[in-house]
């Protein structure tokens, strides 16, 4: 409670300027270390009752407010982002694929960065969102019935499937693995593209960006 003095003409406040250190100091420290926050809370309780400092509270936020990647920037590019990014649809989450980036880091795009960018967008985003998955879910659909309505492929299906049908009981409806093999090689005889993948595998990565799509809406 000490007042301010003159010294030499110069009017000096002790506790003001005590004051000021101490909430400078917990500020930066709180900035640093966010999860100190509760300590320094203490002290600048201890500062008040016992040398009757008002220090007022560091209002910082108890978690980080960065936005990450925006919502429009992805649906802009979705056909890039499915390619991309696997979804965890348990933890909701999606991963950046450590072959899509050389960074020693991988992104990750989870519900706080969607809301984040509807409180900067507005909901109007949404609208906009589905609709443009939308068309890009309609063009995945259109080559994935291609391949399935393929004559060679339609046919080797049912072929699979009446052998399963005939062979249920002896097979105790377990599909064998050596048919799977054997389907897989056929299919790898029809070509592959520049990056060995057989129609098979092209058609893995289709199924696999048409659940990213529908994860991300």
């Amino acid at each position: 409670k000490l007042r301010p003095v003159r010294i030499f003409g110069d009017l000096i406040d002790i506790k003001g300027s005590v004051s000021h250190y101490l909430n400078q100091t917990f500020y930066n420290l709180t900035a640093i270390a966010l999860h100190d926050w509760k300590t320094y809370g203490e002290m600048r309780n201890l500062a008040r009752e016992k040398y009757g400092l008002e220090l007022p509270e560091v209002y910082l936020p108890g978690a980080t407010l960065e936005q990450g990647l925006d919502v429009l920037e992805i649906t802009r590019n979705i056909h890039l982002f499915v390619s991309r990014y696997s979804y965890d649809i348990y933890n909701q989450v999606f991963v950046e694929r450590c072959a899509a980036t050389d960074s020693k880091h991988l992104n990750t795009i989870n519900i706080r960065h969607i809301s984040n960018s509807i409180r900067t967008h507005g909901t109007g985003i949404m609208n906009t969102t589905v609709n443009l998955v939308y068309q890009f879910l309609s063009r995945k659909f259109f080559i994935f019935s291609l391949f399935l309505y393929d004559d060679y492929i339609k046919s080797r299906l049912i072929t699979d499937i009446r052998f399963f049908r005939e062979q249920r009981e002896s097979l105790q409806n377990m599909w064998p693995l050596k048919t799977h093999e054997k389907f897989n090689k056929d299919i790898r005889k029809l070509g592959t593209n520049a990056q060995n993948q057989s129609y098979l595998d092209q058609f893995r990565v289709l199924v696999t960006e048409i659940g990213n799509a529908m994860g991300y809406v």
